[in-house]
């Protein structure tokens, strides 16, 4: 069998909603985002599901590890994410890098 899931963007991105399906329950006051961290050493993108509650601490989980390290692949995968999810993104350690599409930066800080 023939692992076709290696350079396929919209695999990942599946996966990834899958997990955020089966960690994401709506309550009310409650605050979610997606976290994605550029791990420069390990030539990965981390993707963490956060979720801020009042009056509990809040829960980081991970997600997905990308060890496809190209820009383009990212982006799809963020834009194949964001039409099902409305979650905010919040994308760490990218520095003034830009996404390859349109050249706006990633991470505006």
């Amino acid at each position: 069998m023939v692992a076709t899931h290696l350079n396929n963007s919209d695999f990942e991105a599946q996966i990834i909603k899958q997990r955020l399906k089966s960690y994401f329950t709506p309550h009310v006051k409650a605050r979610y985002e997606i976290l994605v961290v550029d791990d420069a050493f390990a030539h990965s993108y981390n993707f963490f599901f956060n979720i801020y509650r009042p009056s509990k601490l809040p829960h980081s989980i991970p997600l997905r590890r990308i060890t496809l390290y190209h820009l383009e692949f990212l982006e799809d995968i963020v834009t194949n994410i964001q039409t099902e999810y409305k979650f905010s993104f919040v994308f760490r350690n990218f520095g003034k890098q830009r996404w390859p599409s349109n050249f706006v930066l990633i991470a505006k800080q």
